[in-house]
């Protein structure tokens, strides 16, 4: 193992193992589903497995974007700093998903947000220049690209709409409704807010305090009651009223 970063909280590059699980998850994942086997194999001879560990920092907005990233567990923070120094949480992303792609396509080679990690996380690192040149010649895995950008930005703009037409009650029920371990039973459900307070707040437009306010509030109205990252929703339908 090779140090690269302690001090960002990067513990180790590795090359990755084709007999994992790891290579199986990524070699299904559609940025990479399009390739033909020995493209692919050729790809992976130059990906790297790495730990970050939580509370590291993967790159600072600005930083040449040399690599993106697949991620096999943990979380990642995609955020930007404000004028006022505020954190904006972009998105969250988990394991399963890839982040940074969309740079090596553009003329700016740097990174547009900084990229924390929310818990110890492993990723693969894929270098930006090997895989494009890859997706030149393969058209259908550039059609599967350009899919799940439109599909994205769809997200994006309905995300966008719900953030700007809801109020801050109405858009935390919203995400505990999101985020139930299984359906409702009874007209009862529990909800697990596995992200830190201050991202899902980040995520909701509001404030730490806000949330924390409609919190009690909704705790104090015996709707929810709330163990930690648990909530237990007493009523779906007070939740929720205008379902």
């Amino acid at each position: 193992m090779s140090t690269i970063n302690e001090l960002s909280g990067v513990l180790d590059s590795v090359p990755m193992d084709d007999c994992s699980a790891l290579h199986e998850s990524l070699r299904n994942h559609y940025l990479f589903a399009g390739l033909v086997a020995a493209d692919f194999e050729q790809l992976a001879r130059h990906i790297a497995a790495m730990s970050l560990e939580k509370g590291g920092v993967l790159f600072h907005r600005g930083d040449a974007a040399e690599y993106f990233y697949f991620i096999d567990t943990g979380l990642i923070e995609l955020s930007l700093i404000a004028p006022t120094g505020d954190k904006k949480t972009l998105e969250v992303v988990g394991p399963g998903r890839t982040f940074g792609e969309a740079v090596a396509f553009m003329r700016s080679h740097k990174y547009p947000v900084s990229a924390e990690a929310l818990q110890d996380s492993r990723l693969c690192r894929i270098p930006n220049n090997t895989y494009v040149e890859l997706i030149r010649s393969n058209s259908d895995a550039s059609m599967r690209l350009l899919a799940d950008i439109s599909r994205h930005l769809h997200d994006l703009v309905r995300e966008i709409g719900h953030l700007t037409i809801q109020n801050a009650r109405t858009r935390l029920t919203s995400y505990m409704m999101d985020h139930l371990v299984e359906p409702p039973v009874d007209d009862q459900a529990t909800a697990r807010l596995d992200l830190p307070r201050h991202v899902i707040a980040s995520r909701l437009s509001i404030q730490p305090e806000t949330l924390s306010r409609l919190l009690r509030n909704l705790t104090d109205e015996g709707i929810v009651s709330v163990d930690d990252r648990v909530v237990f929703i007493h009523s779906v339908s007070r939740l929720r009223p205008y379902d």
